[in-house]
Order: C-alpha cells, then structure tokens, then sequence
C-alpha cells in the first residue's frame, strides 16, 4: 500500500492564496494599530510563500 501524497495541488496552492488574501485584507481592518501592524506582516509572508509555491510549481510543470 503506497501513502497518499502530502504535496499540496496547485487547487490546494490557490485555495490558500486566497484565504492567505482574504486574511490580509481582514488585518488591514483591525483597529489596534500594533495588532494589525503585526497581523498583517503575517498575511504577508504567508501570501508570498504560497505565491513562491506556485510559481516554482508552474516552473517544474513547464519543464515536464
């Protein structure tokens, strides 16, 4: 029996750029201005690294 793969699809990918979006626009909405400062550095990096994913996965797709 093989294991079932832990990579995520790139639906998977897209499905969290889009909640990672979503969080940064809900931080930007935040009264407290430290909290939200901090909230939306943390969106942020999230964003970019799913957007990294998704670009080194279009990268390894076109090369197949």
């Amino acid at each position: 029996m093989s294991a079932p793969s832990i990579t995520p699809t790139l639906d998977d990918l897209r499905s969290a750029l889009d909640r990672a979006e979503r969080d940064l626009v809900c931080a930007d909405m935040i009264d407290n201005g430290q909290r939200r400062a901090t909230e939306m550095d943390e969106a942020r990096r999230r964003r970019d690294a799913i957007k990294t994913q998704i670009a080194v996965r279009h990268d390894a797709e076109g090369r197949n």
